[in-house]
């Protein structure tokens, strides 16, 4: 490849807003823990929907809110309410992002390698990797869709940070958002004979939580692989020009 070829394909990949290398493995790395293969799997989660699964579909999530972002988030429930719902980039094949991947319709897998934990979300393929080498965040921190993470083991437990986070994506799918000061802390551990998987999560952002919020995600193991999911091949939620969220019943795209 010719230089100036070369040129244009890394000028392209900044274009495209493709994000620059995670932190730095330390000099000394921190080996991984041998209670991480017990993660290794597939899993379904279980539960409403909503971000917090304990509240039924049909009702909003009723997070801790300031009151700008609870008139936000009230503007989106009222414009869904009124048969216009708004405001989820994921409708046009975006991802999901965190934390809402984690909150991902079908399956989820986790692999396990020396230096970090991999999630995979079968929706869209989301490919999330929580550091636990040792490494820290550095000093600047490139905006992403599932950010940062960064982790360390707590005995059989695995505590997780996560920052540097698009704004522009919703937490639900009902239109709640957050700042680009949003943190993610997480707690995951197993139970029923590694059979199930916990994720407690804490969402902290002092411009959209009046106090941090936290919810729970279950998981249960399943045998069902994960498959392939491309949105863009038969997206049937395109985002309109007014910003509705439509709907596709049959035909094209």
């Amino acid at each position: 490849m010719s230089h100036r070829l070369a040129g244009l394909g890394l000028a392209l990949a900044f274009a495209c807003g493709s994000a620059l290398a995670a932190p730095h493995a330390p000099a000394k790395p921190v080996a991984q823990s041998p209670y991480a293969k017990a993660f290794v799997g597939t899993w379904d989660r279980v539960g409403s929907i909503n971000f917090d699964p304990t509240i039924p579909f049909d009702k909003p999530d009723r997070p801790p809110l300031t009151p700008k972002a609870a008139a936000q988030f009230q503007a989106s429930l009222d414009s869904a309410a009124a048969g216009k719902p708004i405001n989820d980039p994921h409708a046009n094949c975006i991802p999901l992002g965190m934390p809402r991947m984690m909150n991902g319709v079908y399956l989820m897998e986790v692999l396990v390698a020396d230096e970090k934990v991999v999630v995979i979300g079968e929706e869209q393929s989301q490919v999330r990797r929580i550091w636990t080498d040792g490494r820290g965040f550095g000093d600047e921190i490139d905006p992403t869709y599932n950010g940062t993470s960064v982790g360390h083991w707590e005995g059989k437990v695995l505590v997780v940070e996560t920052k540097g986070l698009h704004w522009d994506i919703p937490i639900n799918q009902k239109g709640l958002m957050h700042s680009p000061n949003l943190t993610v802390s997480e707690r995951f551990w197993l139970e029923d004979k590694n059979n199930v998987l916990h994720d407690q999560i804490t969402l902290t952002d002092p411009e959209v939580f009046s106090t941090p919020w936290t919810v729970t995600k279950t998981y249960k193991r399943t045998q069902d692989p994960p498959n392939e999911y491309v949105c863009e091949e038969n997206n049937r939620n395109p985002v309109g020009a007014d910003g509705v969220t439509g709907v596709v019943l049959s035909g094209g795209r």
